[in-house]
């Protein structure tokens, strides 16, 4: 090495100088001079190699040259979720409170640790860490067991695949609990490490996107130090959520759902009254499930129906045309035929509000009321015209009379 040849020279100098003392009983100025000037300058040798040629000791990874893959392309991971998520990165779930996050984590962890499906995509198998941070401990055991026998799995060897970590009662902010993970996943071949949920170790402003940063690089950390995917869920926003992209949803700061490798984002859908008729148990909820994703294409949204305990994809397309709750299209689906003049009055006001909101400080034109309510130009102008005591048309916009919205 560069910086042990230096150190030995510097060694070795500081020797002669010592045996010259011993038999002269002392230095010259100048030899002294000479001597100081040599180790300085020894010393200075190491520190720049230290710096320019053996970068390790400095915690960071090495610079590397593009030029060293030309010739053949480096060997990514395996795709832990086909399509979704390789092992190594990091997958947020986010969805609204008691939507069934943990139910679908759980899910997640039986398919990969069976080797089966999750939501119609096939799973790598492997071994499963899964961290406990809300529910009883007894509580949670019975709830994978549940989802085993809803799944109608019988064979029970693969559940030495999938350990859990209950630390309902004992969680700490996750900087001060990612070495324990670290410690308890050394040497146990686990692909996929799962936090359930990460608001009991969140730390930091959640609103902030500097303090998240630095609280999302503590999955960076858990993914590089123990080679395993990071999986997390979070809730939504408070407030209808339908209307936004799936990654603007979850609560707090933006860097929550920009940060992960992969986002899934599940969302309530609404039912109509015939689909609702049809349903044996009325305790059964649609969702849709939306990614953004770093590595592969977004999926195709899936449709699902949650049948406590299980997630069940909708494979016959009953749920492809339902709107998300809180959507412009849900509100637009839950409009019948109005009869009467004040019905007709409070359908223009809703649409024009909403139509407000989406785009604020615009003006809104007829067309948009009439998409938002599914209605032609025409009979916005009639609606308009029955109201004329509070609206007007100018130009091809809707105006209130009172001046709010006025071009």
């Amino acid at each position: 090495m560069i910086g042990k040849t230096l150190l030995d020279g510097c060694m070795e100098w500081n020797d002669v100088i010592l045996k010259d003392v011993e038999e002269d009983g002392e230095l010259t100025a100048n030899r002294t001079d000479v001597a100081e000037n040599n180790v300085d300058q020894n010393i200075s040798k190491i520190q720049r190699n230290t710096v320019t040629v053996d970068t390790e000791g400095d915690g960071l990874p090495s610079v590397i040259s593009l030029d060293k893959y030309k010739d053949h392309v480096p060997k990514l991971s395996d795709e832990l979720i086909q399509g979704v998520l390789r092992v190594g990165h990091k997958m947020l779930i986010s969805g609204p409170s008691k939507a069934g996050k943990s139910f679908l984590l759980m899910e997640l962890c039986i398919a990969i640790a069976t080797g089966g499906e999750w939501l119609g995509f096939p799973c790598k198998k492997g071994r499963v860490f899964y961290i406990n941070l809300e529910i009883d401990p007894n509580s949670c055991i019975t709830r994978f067991l549940k989802i085993y026998n809803a799944l109608g799995i019988t064979d029970t060897n693969d559940m030495k695949n999938i350990d859990i970590w209950n630390l309902r009662g004992h969680a700490v902010p996750l900087d001060q609990l990612v070495p324990d993970i670290i410690k308890k996943t050394k040497d146990k071949q686990y692909d996929a490490i799962i936090l359930d949920p990460i608001y009991k170790i969140l730390t930091g402003d959640e609103n902030s996107a500097t303090e998240m940063a630095k609280f999302t690089n503590q999955f960076d950390r858990i993914c590089t130090e123990t080679g395993c995917a990071a999986i997390y869920c979070h809730h939504h926003s408070k407030g209808a959520q339908g209307s936004k992209r799936a990654m603007d949803r979850a609560s707090g700061s933006g860097v929550f759902a920009r940060d992960p490798d992969a986002q899934l984002d599940i969302i309530q859908l609404e039912l109509t009254e015939e689909q609702k008729s049809k349903l044996q148990d009325q305790n059964i909820t649609a969702w849709r499930v939306e990614s953004s994703l770093r590595e592969f294409q977004n999926i195709v949204p899936v449709n699902m129906w949650f049948v406590h305990p299980i997630h069940l994809v909708d494979e016959d397309g009953t749920l492809l045309k339902s709107a998300a709750q809180g959507s412009f299209a849900a509100a637009r689906a839950k409009n019948s035929k109005y009869t009467t003049k004040e019905e007709r009055k409070e359908r223009l006001d809703r649409a024009f509000q909403a139509c407000q909101a989406e785009a604020p400080g615009e003006n809104v034109k007829v067309e948009q009321i009439a998409k938002y309510l599914s209605v032609s130009d025409k009979t916005i102008r009639s609606y308009v015209k029955e109201n004329e005591d509070r609206y007007c048309l100018q130009c091809g916009y809707v105006v209130k009379v009172d001046g709010v919205g006025s071009l």
